[in-house]
């Protein structure tokens, strides 16, 4: 059996979706092949032209499978299975002629729908995927159904209100299997910090205002000037950047030895949900000391995943607010190296060491340096040439958070303390009502860490030059031309800040609740149910009661038949015009008067009453579904009908 047109077109537009859902796993010119693709074959079935040969299809995939192994290795593993599962998506409906040929697109599609879930986790794209499931699964029941069938609503109703209830139960109780197998990586651009930092990173990357993860404490928040969340430690310097050494990257990935500490040591509880990074280093305060089993925390007190975070990760966190231990000797002589060029700041440097000989006196001299000469915090600071920490000290003196950590680790460490930069967030909004907080990427900052009594002390030295970043927000620190910079395009328009930031409120929710939820929340979920166990019963049980006494007083009442069924159609669809009938006067009598007072709707009034009477006198249900296709067809001249009868 042919496929008919509306078919063909929805499934195009599904494809169409598809196609932009998964975007991601496309470069540009992939992305236009294939929309070229979907373009002509909608075209074809605007115009009524024939579809593809089987052989042209097969030419054509031959062609398009060579240009996508050629870039596989660019794409990767996962993106290359997609762009496969698509483009046969794509072919077959190229193709499409008989319904027998579509049982295949209708199941990729499904399998499509679901490698959805892998690249999107928000919950307003969620919804985006499941109105495309719901169209698929039309496009499913189209196929195998008649023609003149019609989706029975009511029963569709029911049964979902059936299932509902079913699938939270198994959400909630059904346990977390672990996956069967491994999801192959995708080779994706990262966001966020990366393993090096020059002078110009930081700056670019605050002009992004995505969201890097959101915080939820477990009691109240702390104080905005702990609000550092470390990253990154960069150790290695050429002259200008800096770098994470490969001895600290090829660390081992257990989890380092919660510390015993002091009695009277501070802690935070904490849990992040991190956004998709593709970057296995992730956020801490201070020192981390314990977390769940999704992540492991190095010696250095750096969160880091267990693979490259492609998916929103949530992670519990207990910090302890103290500085963070010397590891080895091996960590200082690191951080004491010093190499070639910048003479100005070296020599600056050693005319510090000579005049405060104790590493807490010379911090403080910088910070006053800092704070008291012509200084600027800017986010558009002038480019810097091979010496860039001379230039910035002495000529330009003007930059962003890793000009002065940069500098201000370069001097500790030409003074003889060892230093390295920490990469991470400072900062973020606190929204009271929902009690999370929310860090975007405009947060980055970049700070230092320098080694006294053998514990790795913090310094933000962008505290002494401009402190309102630290104890307010990036814009306040920055002049007025700079701020307009951050609220460039959209941003400036209120109404939608207001309706990003709900969505963002309502995200929040469904990744807590839905994609949040795991073995932990499950097995806590099972202990309550437990503890509860005589009142969960009690109440199933009273519940099952009135269910089964429903039930038997359904089945008792008596079963209305068809001649009721087709009285009540009657008065329901004349309305006006059968009110007006007689005192013991029939309905099939007022509805004869009517064909006579009204001869040109005589054409479908007397099938009508002829279906009518033989239901109501010979129960039959085959003229009870001819009166109601009578008068789901005649529904106009019906309307007429019935308004002339008002106005009579």
């Amino acid at each position: 059996m042919l496929i008919s047109r509306q078919l063909l077109l929805l499934w195009g537009a599904l494809q169409f979706s598809l196609l932009a859902l998964l975007h991601q796993a496309f470069s540009w010119w992939m992305l236009v092949l294939y929309a070229a693709l979907l373009v002509f074959r909608t075209q074809q079935l605007l115009r009524a032209s024939k579809a593809l040969t089987l052989k042209q299809v097969n030419v054509l995939a031959v062609v398009m499978l060579l240009a996508l192994l050629s870039v596989m290795k660019q794409s990767g593993v996962l993106h290359f299975m997609l762009q496969i599962l698509l483009l046969a998506a794509i072919l077959r409906w190229l193709a499409l002629v008989h319904s027998n040929e579509a049982r295949q697109l209708v199941w990729v599609q499904y399998f499509l729908l679901g490698c959805c879930f892998i690249v999107h986790q928000d919950m307003l794209i969620a919804l985006l995927i499941l109105l495309a499931l719901g169209a698929n699964i039309y496009g499913h029941y189209r196929l195998f159904s008649a023609p003149d069938n019609r989706i029975r609503w009511q029963q569709s109703g029911k049964s979902l209100l059936l299932i509902i209830p079913l699938w939270l139960a198994m959400f909630l109780l059904f346990p977390r299997l672990s996956p069967f197998w491994q999801i192959p990586s995708a080779k994706v651009a990262s966001t966020g910090l990366s393993d090096s930092l020059d002078p110009g990173s930081i700056e670019q990357l605050v002009q992004d205002d995505s969201l890097a993860f959101r915080v939820e404490f477990d009691g109240a928040m702390p104080a905005r000037a702990l609000l550092y969340w470390r990253s990154w430690l960069y150790e290695d310097f050429d002259g200008r950047r800096w770098q994470v050494n490969p001895l600290r990257q090829q660390a081992s990935r257990a989890n380092a030895a919660a510390l015993a500490l002091p009695p009277a040591t501070q802690s935070i509880s904490y849990r992040i949900i991190a956004e998709a990074s593709q970057q296995r280093n992730l956020f801490a305060l201070a020192f981390a000391q314990r977390s769940d089993g999704q992540v492991f925390i190095a010696p250095s007190g750096l969160v880091s995943a267990q693979r490259p975070v492609s998916q929103r990760l949530s992670y519990r966190v207990d910090s302890a607010l103290m500085p963070v231990a010397l590891i080895a000797e091996t960590e200082r002589s690191l951080n004491l190296q010093v190499p070639s060029g910048n003479d100005k700041t070296r020599e600056f440097a050693r005319q510090l060491a000579v005049q405060y000989p104790q590493p807490q006196a010379l911090i403080q001299a910088l910070e006053r340096h800092f704070n008291q000469q012509a200084y600027y915090y800017s986010l558009t600071p002038p480019p810097l040439g091979a010496n860039s920490v001379d230039q910035f000290l002495f000529e330009s003196r003007s930059g962003f958070c890793s000009h002065y950590a940069s500098a201000t680790a370069l001097i500790l460490r030409a003074a003889g303390i060892p230093a390295r930069v920490v990469g991470g967030y400072q900062g973020g909004v606190w929204h009271q009502q929902q009690g999370y907080l929310a860090v975007r990427q405009r947060e980055a900052h970049a700070w230092v860490e320098y080694l006294y009594n053998e514990q790795w002390q913090m310094f933000d030295p962008t505290a002494a030059v401009a402190p309102e970043r630290i104890l307010d927000s990036l814009e306040s620190a920055l002049p007025s031309e700079q701020q307009d910079k951050l609220r460039a395009g959209w941003r400036q328009l209120e109404l939608l800040q207001q309706l990003r930031t709900q969505l963002m409120h309502l995200d929040y929710y469904w990744s807590v609740w839905v994609l949040g939820f795991n073995e932990n929340d499950q097995q806590q979920l099972w202990q309550k149910l437990r503890q509860h166990i005589a009142l969960i019963t009690t109440t199933i049980a009273v519940l099952l009661t009135l269910v089964l006494l429903g039930v038997y007083l359904l089945w008792r009442r008596p079963k209305p038949t068809a001649a009721h069924a087709a009285s009540r159609l009657m008065l329901r669809q004349f309305g006006p015009a059968l009110a007006r009938k007689q005192a013991g006067q029939s309905l099939s009598a007022r509805l004869q008067q009517l064909a006579l007072q009204h001869s040109e709707h005589q054409y479908w009034l007397q099938p009508a009453i002829t279906a009518y009477e033989q239901t109501v006198f010979s129960d039959d249900k085959a003229a009870f579904h001819r009166l109601q296709q009578l008068l789901k067809q005649h529904s106009k001249p019906l309307r007429i009908l019935r308004r002339r009868s008002k106005n009579t």
